[in-house]
């Protein structure tokens, strides 16, 4: 996240009731934390005490900035799609396979360098075990173009999930090719 979008998410003034509170939960982490942590949440308390709205920052420095529902519902939407034609590519005969350019319809990851994508897919492969098929793989991907490529086939996903399709077969498989083909023409 860039320092101006960080810096905006910084409150310039904090109530007397929150600021107490926030010194509260400073004093309780004090404790509850080793030398380093204690001297940390030590200059935090003094900083809200005073109320030094210049280094508020150093209290908040440790919030990101919120990822928005529809950015959670995009890469959920994308993993789960990718889910299925995993599974239906498994299903598929070694001479289907042949027959398909699947290397084509392969999951890149998303851009760790630009956006929260990324962050939102590492949380739910990494922390949270869902999608265990791409834990401990490197996903990260250095360009916007994989976002392009699955909104394309989102498309022929959400077309496929109105006629409640389970699996795909070769020929939807191929509409997927099609689509990302056309993506990078």
């Amino acid at each position: 996240m860039d320092s101006e979008k960080l810096n905006n998410m910084i409150p310039e003034t904090i109530s007397l009731v929150d600021r107490q509170l926030l010194i509260n939960q400073c004093k309780i982490l004090s404790v509850l934390g080793d030398g380093q942590d204690k001297a940390l949440y030590e200059r935090r308390i003094e900083i809200l005490e005073k109320g030094y709205t210049g280094l508020y920052q150093k209290v908040f420095n440790t919030l990101y900035e919120e990822v928005p529902i529809s950015t959670y519902q995009e890469v959920d939407t994308i993993l789960k799609m990718y889910s299925r034609i995993n599974d239906s590519i498994r299903l598929l005969s070694d001479q289907d396979k042949e027959l398909l350019d699947l290397g084509s319809l392969e999951f890149e990851g998303f851009d760790a360098n630009n956006g929260m994508h990324y962050y939102m897919m590492s949380y739910l492969v990494d922390r949270m075990d869902e999608y265990l098929e791409y834990k401990g793989r490197e996903l990260k991907s250095h360009t916007n173009s994989p976002l392009t490529k699955y909104n394309k086939m989102l498309q022929i996903h959400s077309e496929f999930m109105h006629l409640k399709k389970e699996h795909y077969s070769t020929t939807d498989l191929q509409k997927f090719i099609e689509a990302v083909k056309a993506n990078m023409e």
